[in-house]
């Protein structure tokens, strides 16, 4: 079937989903695209946005939130309890999902923000941004 993935900030609890860039969840599906989760991911990571041409023109506070944190791209098959703070871990474990292992992707779901449609507002400025990408004719 293969495995799905979510891009989880581990220092802000965040993530994005790339089912809501309306693409595919698996690496090979959102890895390759321009348009949709990668180009989230570089306005998360954008340090000095905004300063010369080909930024993206918005002052939308989320972009370049993510610079400078741990990034991961967590996989529903990924290792167990790893990436998962030792200080919750047993708790985590204990409370919420009764003593089973999981993994980032599957903490990241029960704890974490999904910031996905906070980034999606972000790259539609201007109301270009649109289901499949962003159209060619945007002005940077």
């Amino acid at each position: 079937m293969g495995q799905y993935y979510k891009i989880c900030n581990l220092d802000k609890r965040q993530f994005i989903s790339p089912n809501k860039f309306y693409e595919g969840a698996k690496l090979l599906a959102f890895g390759s695209s321009s348009n949709g989760t990668m180009f989230g991911l570089a306005i998360l990571l954008a340090d000095g946005n905004n300063r010369g041409g080909g930024d993206l023109r918005s002052e939308n506070p989320i972009i370049g939130s993510w610079a400078g944190d741990r990034i991961v791209i967590a996989g529903d098959y990924a290792d167990e309890d790893k990436f998962i703070p030792e200080t919750e871990l047993k708790k985590f474990l204990e409370t919420e999902l009764k003593n089973e292992k999981r993994n980032l992707y599957q903490w990241a779901a029960a704890f974490f923000k999904d910031i996905s449609e906070q980034v999606k507002e972000a790259m539609n400025f201007g109301g270009n941004y649109r289901q499949g990408g962003v159209n060619e004719d945007r002005k940077l």
